[in-house]
């Protein structure tokens, strides 16, 4: 029997499958290759590329995300809505999944597995570019491994997000759930008061439904040594690294470590 050839995969989420966990790093602004290439260097597995509160070159944007996938990382793109124009551009793009912010609806859900999956599962339209590396590509089979390598991630970053978690994580397609704690905070009238117990408290709920549900999920606090690390694997959590912060954070970081010993 002919062997099926592999048109498309996402390293990110066979890991999440296998039930490993994934090292995330959060991009805002820097879409240049110096960054992709550090970031794999240092042994992350996905880029979170922000589109909500940043506006990006489209062709710059297409760049990163090609480079990337050429890196082996898997490009998630952070988008605001769930419009179709958004949605499906940026998957033919060669993004590998989209992470829907201010998830609150099981509508929100079925919109975007209207226009991140082909037929039958949705509606997405089929053109073959950097979302196939430029194959010429059976169409059958790549819109198949298509729709089983996109992932679908919900922020959830508000008490209405919190208060539908468990219809919002029994969608089919729902493969992961990251926080937004600022805004989270902020809708439960604590506004810059993220660590409140109420805060966390919230997140911890969400948290305990997708261990339920197999939902792959973020700890509401990241680790800050190796032991909190191993208990939260333990735990089954598998979404780490940097995804509330910002390269410009950590970059700000480094440099003011650097400057310590000249204060």
């Amino acid at each position: 029997m002919a062997r099926v050839r592999t048109f498309i995969d996402n390293p990110a989420k066979s890991r999440l499958k296998a039930g490993k966990p994934v090292l995330v790093f959060n991009v805002f602004e820097s879409l240049r290759p110096s960054v992709i290439k550090i970031v794999k260097q240092t042994g992350y597995d996905m880029l979170m590329i922000e589109t909500e509160h940043v506006l990006h070159d489209e062709y710059a944007l297409t760049n990163f995300i090609v480079s990337a996938r050429d890196h082996g990382l898997s490009p998630l793109i952070t988008v605001p809505t769930t419009d179709r124009l958004l949605v499906s551009r940026l998957l033919d793009a060669g993004a590998l999944g989209i992470n829907l912010c201010h998830a609150e609806t099981t509508e929100q859900v079925d919109d975007l597995v209207r226009w991140m999956k082909y037929p039958p599962a949705g509606e997405r339209a089929l053109a073959m570019g950097a979302n196939v590396d430029y194959q010429v590509a059976d169409a059958e089979a790549y819109c198949r491994q298509a729709n089983e390598a996109t992932m679908l991630v919900l922020k959830i970053e508000s008490q209405k997000g919190v208060d539908n978690a468990d219809a919002l994580l029994a969608g089919q397609w729902v493969d992961a759930v990251v926080f937004g704690p600022g805004d989270l905070a902020a809708s439960m009238g604590l506004h810059g008061q993220w660590r409140h117990p109420k805060v966390l408290e919230a997140m911890e709920s969400v948290i305990d439904l997708a261990l339920k549900r197999g939902v792959a999920v973020e700890p509401a606090e990241f680790p800050v040594d190796r032991a909190g690390y191993r208990k939260q694997l333990k735990r089954g959590l598998q979404v780490f690294g940097p995804t509330r912060q910002t390269e410009y954070e950590l970059l700000r970081g480094a440099a003011e470590r650097a400057m310590a010993p000249y204060r």
